[in-house]
């Protein structure tokens, strides 16, 4: 065999390993990583993610880190929106992995079910809660209904806590139930200074007021 046809040969078979080495990453199954907390907690979120909403939630009462029942006391933003190490990771981005837990409503946030779960692992147990919110089997646990449909976190005040603002979350779906309301007036009740959750447990599913209002008393 001459110089040239070997070194021919030799060139051919080198550019050939190249093509299968190129092409192997593309067959190779990708590895399935799993997310971890961060070392940093709320300190890698706010790298990328700042401004009104993220001060406005570091004063609200989910906030308050002194409080061991927070979510500022435990994993802060991870607490809720779940395991970031891969979202935060510069060689990824978060791009191809499963996105972090997103509350909201329609479209582009994460599943029912899964903000529910994220919201009642603290707000159902007795250990984290100050006031236990059942919710599943209420009247409100509606495949159209999730916390977010009445309760905004990243606010500094929630605005369910206000009767004004109460009221108007509450008539953008029950006006008429207001507006047939029985008002009391022959028991003395001043119905308009009172707030819907006065008498509704709205996360109840046993609420002594809504059982009267079935039976018509």
């Amino acid at each position: 065999m001459s110089r040239f046809r070997l070194l021919f040969f030799l060139l051919f078979a080198l550019s050939a390993c190249g093509l299968l080495a190129a092409q192997e990453p593309a067959n190779t199954p990708r590895v399935k990583r799993t997310p971890s907390y961060t070392a940093q907690g709320a300190d890698a979120c706010l790298r990328c993610h700042s401004g009104d909403k993220m001060r406005a939630i570091a004063a609200s009462p989910h906030g308050k880190a002194e409080n061991p029942h927070t979510p500022a006391a435990g994993q802060g933003c991870e607490s809720c929106h779940g395991p970031g190490s891969i979202h935060v990771s510069r060689a990824h981005g978060g791009a191809g992995f499963p996105p972090l837990t997103s509350f909201g409503r329609g479209s582009g946030v994460s599943p029912r079910e899964e903000q529910l779960r994220s919201c009642l692992a603290c707000h159902a147990q007795k250990e984290t809660a100050t006031e236990i919110i059942e919710f599943i089997g209420s009247a409100h646990d509606r495949r159209t209904i999730n916390c977010s449909s009445c309760h905004s976190v990243h606010v500094e005040f929630d605005a369910m806590r206000d009767r004004e603002q109460q009221l108007a979350t509450c008539i953008r779906c029950h006006r008429r139930h207001l507006e047939e309301h029985p008002r009391f007036e022959d028991k003395s009740i001043d119905f308009d200074a009172l707030a819907c959750a006065t008498c509704h447990d709205v996360h109840s599913a046993s609420s002594l007021a809504d059982r009267a209002m079935d039976m018509g008393q």
